[in-house]
């Protein structure tokens, strides 16, 4: 994911939520794994009275029919949900959102251990100590990715809270 210089935001009331449970799983030979995936769905109404529906997966969204809440957006994606009536927010950014490596590597690698196999063992052991090293290296800058957007997400939500939308700020004073 790359960083975006500013995230947008879009505000309003919750006028509906969902949410539906899907079960899967798999077998093999007698041993078996279910796991759960929680979905949730959450339309807002803007201020100007557009509907957009948000869908999230696995993830606790503080959301209930007329609550005001915000969400920042990195383009359509959402990567905080801010609830003003529960003064509670999420912040969405994942460490799984950002790849380790991409395709263009795997390729690489599979060229590299084509070579590495018709150089003897020594192509190998090289081949796979500059992949680990090269895989730690990796790894590390993916963290470290990670790390500077979960914060610049963090320090958003912290700018909306402490600036509310208009809407927020008109129903508290009137409430």
């Amino acid at each position: 994911m790359p960083m975006p210089v500013e995230f947008s935001t879009l505000s309003g009331d919750v006028v509906a939520t969902d949410h539906t449970e899907e079960v899967s799983g798999s077998s093999m030979h007698g041993s078996g794994c279910i796991w759960t995936d929680i979905h949730r769905e959450v339309w807002i109404r803007q201020r100007d009275g557009l509907e957009r529906k948000f869908r999230f997966t696995n993830i606790d969204v503080p959301a209930r029919q007329g609550q005001c809440v915000a969400l920042l957006l990195d383009g359509a994606r959402p990567v905080a949900f801010i609830n003003f009536s529960t003064e509670q927010y999420v912040n969405l950014v994942a460490l799984n959102q950002f790849e380790l490596f991409g395709a263009a590597e795997a390729f690489a690698f599979a060229a590299l251990l084509i070579v590495a196999g018709f150089t003897a063992p020594a192509g190998v052991v090289a081949l796979s100590l500059g992949a680990t090293a090269y895989g730690l290296v990796k790894h590390r800058a993916r963290k470290r990715a990670f790390c500077k957007t979960f914060a610049l997400v963090e320090a958003h939500i912290r700018r909306t809270i402490a600036h509310p939308p208009a809407a927020r700020v008109k129903r508290a004073l009137s409430g």
